[in-house]
């Protein structure tokens, strides 16, 4: 199973990159690609932990490409991680695992570790020839939500 990993540097807290990255329902109105979001079937426990599921719409017109993406979310608000799983629809397995970390000199460090296995072959297509490009814009559009917010 391919895996990508990216790691970035933040002028914001991990604390604000994390509640940014926590917001799956907002998804759309920022992510490339990203034409539907929304989060359902909340848990949370007292050790701050949340649980839900969230579910993305992917569309890319020109590929043809139009892929729901059912995940179980797990959003650690103590040691700053969310962990997405999907395994329905165009993927076999695909698991989005982000760290967030406060840095010394202020600001944060971001890691996103990406690991998919697709189905179809468009998509495998797009993934494999740009997951670089893909994870760069990813995390840019996570940066300019925050300048936003």
């Amino acid at each position: 199973m391919p895996k990508h990993v990216l790691t970035r540097k933040s002028k914001y807290t991990a604390r604000q990159m994390f509640d940014m990255a926590a917001d799956v329902a907002q998804y759309s109105k920022f992510l490339p690609l990203v034409d539907e979001s929304e989060t359902y079937d909340y848990g949370n426990d007292d050790k701050g932990v949340s649980r839900f599921k969230g579910r993305l719409l992917v569309k890319k017109d020109s590929l043809k490409i139009r892929e729901t993406f059912i995940s179980d979310v797990v959003a650690d608000e103590n040691a700053l991680t969310i962990i997405s799983t999907a395994s329905n629809g165009p993927v076999k397995k695909l698991v989005n695992a982000w760290k967030f970390t406060d840095l010394p000199q202020g600001g944060s460090q971001s890691e996103l570790v990406l690991e998919y296995e697709v189905k179809n072959l468009a998509m495998r297509l797009m993934i494999s020839a740009s997951s670089g490009i893909l994870m760069d814009k990813l995390t840019e559009a996570f940066e300019k939500r925050a300048d936003e917010l």
